[in-house]
């Protein structure tokens, strides 16, 4: 009798909304509570997205794969994993920040402009620059630069856990 693989895709989709609407809850939390600054919470959030990717890889390989799993399949599966609860994180966001509350652009366009003042910029200087920067000061901009920063960190983690984590089949009686 053989043995049917789970879809990849189906498989990493269902992860990936998962840890997306996981970390979606994590960003939601960041931004009506203000805690922007909270290096703390931040930290949460990259050690749930990390532990979300290998534990994805992992799962993949001893549940669906019967134990074993290339290194290629391990980084290309987590990095869609990463790919899917970046669609997710960077809706989420988009929405919120768009629709609901912009708190969070304001406030990284103040800490901007301080920024600008406290390196010696006259007025005109800083009005140019943050005329400049508040065109990309958007809630669009802001989720498409999220969605790709979470999708190469899965990569990056992806590439890391599927050397830990791959497991080549020996079996050498396939022939038989």
């Amino acid at each position: 009798m053989e043995t049917v693989k789970p879809n990849k895709m189906t498989s990493a989709l269902n992860f990936g909304a998962v840890l997306g609407l996981a970390l979606a809850i994590l960003s939601l939390a960041t931004y009506s509570l203000a805690l922007y600054e909270n290096s703390a919470l931040g930290w949460v959030s990259n050690g749930v997205f990390i532990l979300g990717v290998v534990w994805s890889i992992k799962r993949r390989r001893d549940s669906e794969l019967g134990g074993t799993i290339s290194y290629s399949d391990g980084l290309g599966y987590g990095t869609l994993v990463a790919l899917f609860s970046g669609i997710i994180v960077s809706f989420v966001g988009y929405v919120y920040l768009g629709f609901v509350d912009d708190a969070f652009l304001q406030f990284t366009l103040d800490n901007q402009e301080k920024v600008f003042y406290e390196s010696g910029m006259s007025s005109e200087e800083v009005d140019a620059m943050m005329k400049n920067v508040s065109l990309y000061m958007n809630a669009g901009v802001i989720s498409l630069i999220a969605f790709f920063g979470q999708v190469f960190f899965g990569f990056v983690v992806s590439l890391i856990a599927s050397a830990f984590l791959k497991k080549e089949n020996v079996n050498f009686d396939d022939s038989i």
